[in-house]
């Protein structure tokens, strides 16, 4: 082959590489929880996504936002309701409603842009005007 084709070839496939690197990027999420007025249990959560190493905004991700205790695993679930993108790209929110104050990890499940699982602990109740927060 001529070497000019090899170099051309060369190229394109570590654009390839470094595209398909970028997709399956792993996720942070920055999680806000506020109570809902005169709802008991009830939280506004909004999530605000991006790449771990990038630091973009994670736009189109499509994922539920499920909880359970780690305290009592098996006893207290909830389950899981679908986030929304909300406002800029990057964000998104859900409500979600407990069964009691404590901690609990929210289980953010992506189907979209690529299958993931992040969990994030909070502390709901109690402090701050019972808003979901971490320790």
């Amino acid at each position: 082959m001529d070497s000019r084709i090899l170099a051309v070839l060369a190229v394109a496939a570590a654009g390839c590489l470094s595209a398909v690197a970028d997709a399956g990027e792993r996720k942070a999420a920055r999680v806000e929880c506020t109570p809902v007025e005169q709802q008991a249990l009830v939280y506004d959560c909004m999530f605000a996504l991006k790449g771990r190493k990038s630091g973009s905004p994670i736009a189109g991700a499509e994922f539920t936002v499920g909880a359970e205790m780690p305290s009592m695993p098996g006893a207290h679930n909830i389950l899981p309701v679908t986030a929304e993108p909300h406002g800029k790209p990057g964000m998104y929110r859900a409500r979600i409603t407990l069964d009691m104050t404590g901690e609990w990890a929210l289980k953010l499940d992506f189907t979209r842009p690529d299958r993931d699982r992040l969990v994030e602990k909070l502390h709901f109740g109690g402090t701050q005007k019972g808003g979901g927060h971490r320790h």
